[in-house]
């Protein structure tokens, strides 16, 4: 089939930059050099305190040792999908890996079946869409392309769909497509995110959001819309993540965050908002990076996966690593991941005259819309209830003066400080309590007295 006029284009244009090679290097260099000042320190435990799971698939010299890739983390099934791309492809395999009794993890079984499948190609990247489908996508280095598969049926991978998105990610030799994830339409429309052009932009091929695909050669994220029925596909754009190479990307749905994973001699973190900024005289965008880490270690680290922060204990939470080659210590998981998680979710020790308790309650939870949060009171007292996504920020105010002593329940409606609905996730709530008249009147009742916490909690909004 004859490309068309817009892949010849994009073609072409892939082609210049290849010559440009040293060019690029050069500018890759000196934007790393740049970008040093900004990468913070690895935001968990040090790779010597890190779980090593390697073990699980098997005794002795089992498969994890050599080739593994790409993982992610199903917060609905409590998945961990770890894939291998090879040796040779043949050999590329794909497991499940799920929590066990002892508080580690196993490989799954169903009905008498091993969570393994293989025979994928070279098996780089894998992803889900919805979260309660057996169904994966992944991306195929070398054939550039994604494939959607139906995993129901433990050690038998059914095809689903195959759409081929070679022509517009940039393969040189063995440096190919190496990390995917998938975004919901919710987070890309309230996060703003746009196509190459500058236009809000959303799914339209009944996937309900959109595929990122990030590529070893140049370090770019290229956004597709998938058909959910077909192999038909729409190129979104091309968004440049400030690195040069990329091997593993993850969509945090708890945060409404993208964590892209930078080998290949950088070993960085970094964490975007899904906004970018358009580059003069390109065809592409630049992805607005929120936070840069330096990574645990220099090895050949490749996937990436984070626990919802719906799991975050004392302000951590779990994140995995795969290591392509690493033998013994092929599969880590780090268990104080700080990144995403607050730092206030601790309830304190103390209490005060005014709180006879230092926990609330939410209920429903999970809920659709309504929370209602129960609370006690010792003393007559203006109450301040505050919503906090994950990341620390405040969304919602609710100021209750004059409240008597005694059992009370506030109700939050799911709507942030403009009225608008907020999306699903997990939300975290703290109660405040000051002594009536201290503050600057009823609509701002904490204003300049001393406001005593009298709880913490947490609860999830699922639409």
């Amino acid at each position: 089939m004859t490309p068309t006029p817009d892949v010849q284009a994009h073609n072409i244009r892939a082609l210049l930059r290849q010559r440009m090679k040293t060019i690029i290097l050069i500018a890759a260099l000196l934007a790393a050099a740049t970008l040093a000042f900004a990468q913070d320190p690895w935001p968990a435990e040090p790779l010597p305190s890190a779980v090593n799971l390697t073990e699980i698939e098997g005794s002795g010299v089992n498969d994890f040792y050599y080739d593994l890739s790409g993982a992610v983390w199903n917060p609905v099934t409590r998945t961990l999908w770890i894939c291998r791309n090879g040796p040779g492809g043949d050999n590329s395999k794909l497991w499940a890996v799920v929590e066990n009794d002892g508080g580690s993890f196993e490989i799954d079984y169903r009905e008498g079946n091993r969570g393994e499948w293989t025979g994928f190609g070279d098996l780089e990247g894998v992803t889900q869409a919805d979260f309660d489908e057996d169904v994966v996508y992944t991306i195929i280095e070398g054939e550039e392309r994604i494939k959607a598969y139906d995993v129901s049926t433990y050690g038998t991978a059914s095809l689903l769909n195959d759409w081929d998105t070679s022509a517009y990610l940039p393969r040189s030799g063995g440096a190919g497509a190496e990390g995917i994830t998938f975004i919901p339409d919710s987070f890309l429309a309230e996060a703003g995110f746009v196509d190459s052009s500058g236009v809000p932009c959303a799914s339209a091929g009944g996937m309900d959001g959109l595929m990122f695909v990030g590529h070893q050669n140049g370090g770019g994220v290229f956004v597709f819309d998938l058909d959910r029925t077909t192999d038909a596909f729409t190129f979104i754009g091309e968004y440049q993540s400030g690195y040069s190479e990329l091997a593993g990307l993850e969509f945090d749905r708890s945060t409404g965050e993208l964590y892209a994973w930078h080998d290949s001699g950088f070993d960085i973190l970094s964490v975007f908002d899904l906004t970018s900024e358009e580059v003069p005289g390109e065809d592409y965008r630049s992805l607005n990076a929120l936070r840069r880490y330096l990574g645990p270690s220099s090895e050949n680290n490749e996937g990436i996966a984070v626990m919802s922060s719906d799991d975050c204990l004392e302000g951590e939470r779990s994140f995995f690593m795969t290591v392509d080659d690493g033998g013994a210590t092929s599969l880590l998981w780090y268990r104080e991941f700080e990144d995403g998680c607050p730092t206030w979710v601790s309830v304190p020790d103390e209490t005060s005259a005014t709180a006879s308790g230092i926990h609330i309650a939410a209920h429903p939870n999970p809920s659709r819309d309504t929370t209602m949060v129960s609370y006690q009171l010792a003393a007559i007292s203006d109450v301040c209830l505050r919503v906090f996504d994950v990341a620390g920020r405040e969304i919602r105010t609710l100021h209750l003066p004059n409240r008597p002593a005694g059992e009370h329940v506030v109700t939050w409606d799911g709507r942030n400080q403009k009225g608008d609905m907020v999306r699903s996730g997990v939300y975290l709530l703290r109660l405040e309590a000051t002594d009536p008249g201290v503050g600057q009147g009823t609509t701002t009742p904490l204003g300049q007295g001393k406001a005593t916490v009298i709880g913490r909690g947490k609860t999830t909004i699922v639409r």
